[in-house]
């Protein structure tokens, strides 16, 4: 097993490039930050899931650029906001699951801090929803007796 001497300096702040998977134009680097990602994608779909239930219960969409998303495309039907909401949450992660790749071909570590601020702001809506939810669950009494 090779040693590293004291003065070598090691990989630094960019790895190594990682090896290319597949074949002439479809080969395609492996991801940079799988496990960031991972936390991103739950985040972001418990954030759909979540709201989802609030609007189901009456309430409404606070994210002014999202609600507009929701209002203008709903107009197609009742059951096309969820899949408006799915389609515009995704294509958000999708941007910045790409904009972390890119920037991480030439900046490790300033890739690596947005990839973690993602995964912050994705779960900051999914802590306040499930305090509502619980809130309203078990602590305000339901009007109707029910």
């Amino acid at each position: 097993m090779p040693h590293a001497s004291p003065t070598d300096p090691g990989p630094g702040p960019n790895p190594p490039r990682p090896q290319r998977i597949g074949i002439g134009w479809f080969s395609l680097p492996p991801m940079r930050y799988p496990n960031a990602y991972v936390w991103f994608i739950f985040f972001s779909a418990m954030d759909v899931m979540l709201t989802w239930r609030i609007l189901r219960q009456g309430g409404e969409e606070l994210n002014p650029v999202a609600r507009h998303v929701l209002e203008y495309w709903s107009s197609l039907g009742e059951h096309w906001d969820l899949w408006v909401a799915l389609g515009f949450k995704f294509c958000l992660m999708l941007f910045v699951i790409i904009a972390c790749e890119v920037v991480g071909r030439k900046r490790h570590q300033s890739a690596m801090w947005l990839a973690r601020v993602a995964v912050v702001i994705s779960a900051c809506p999914v802590v306040y929803t499930l305090s509502l939810l619980t809130y309203y669950t078990f602590f305000v009494p339901r009007v109707g007796g029910g």
